[in-house]
């Protein structure tokens, strides 16, 4: 079950400077990365990486066993890609790794949990984005989206 967040923005316009106003509008929040999430997840692939290596161990095959080290090395290192997770809440939209997601009458953005490789991940589905944004490694990303746009309906359902 999904919910799905509504939110309703004012165009923007002349700014009292007489500038033309940014299309992002004020930074209202920025989303960071959770370094304990990230080190929580490595610990427990490091945990399942020795568990696998005291296996391979008992096999006694060399071969086996450098090719079973390469293989974790690369599984325990994998949260390490995440460490640039990071997404600026603004009056109009969200920036996201550089690209833009405007948020406006009829943007619809859903939360979706699922499972991951041992900690559990969240998704955040944007109407005007092809693909999902994990934000499992983002810290408080619901929380913060949710503070930003507080005039938000939830509608619950499907």
């Amino acid at each position: 079950m999904a919910d799905r967040i509504y939110r309703e923005t004012e165009q923007q316009t002349l700014s009292p400077k007489g500038n033309a106003a940014s299309k992002y509008g004020k930074l209202l929040y920025k989303v960071e990365t959770d370094r304990k999430r990230i080190g929580l997840e490595i610990l427990l692939r490091l945990a399942a990486a020795a568990l696998a290596m005291f296996v391979a161990l008992g096999k006694g095959d060399w071969t086996l066993l450098i090719a079973t080290a390469i293989v974790l090395v690369i599984f325990c290192a994998w949260p390490l890609l995440h460490m640039g997770d990071r997404m600026e809440l603004y009056e109009n939209g969200i920036l996201h790794l550089g690209n833009w997601y405007p948020v406006g009458k009829q943007t619809r953005v859903d939360w979706v949990g699922g499972r991951g490789f041992f900690l559990p991940t969240t998704w955040m589905g944007i109407s005007n984005c092809p693909e999902r944004i994990n934000v499992s490694f983002m810290k408080d990303a619901e929380k913060l989206f949710n503070r930003a746009y507080g005039n938000t309906i939830f509608e619950w359902g499907e």
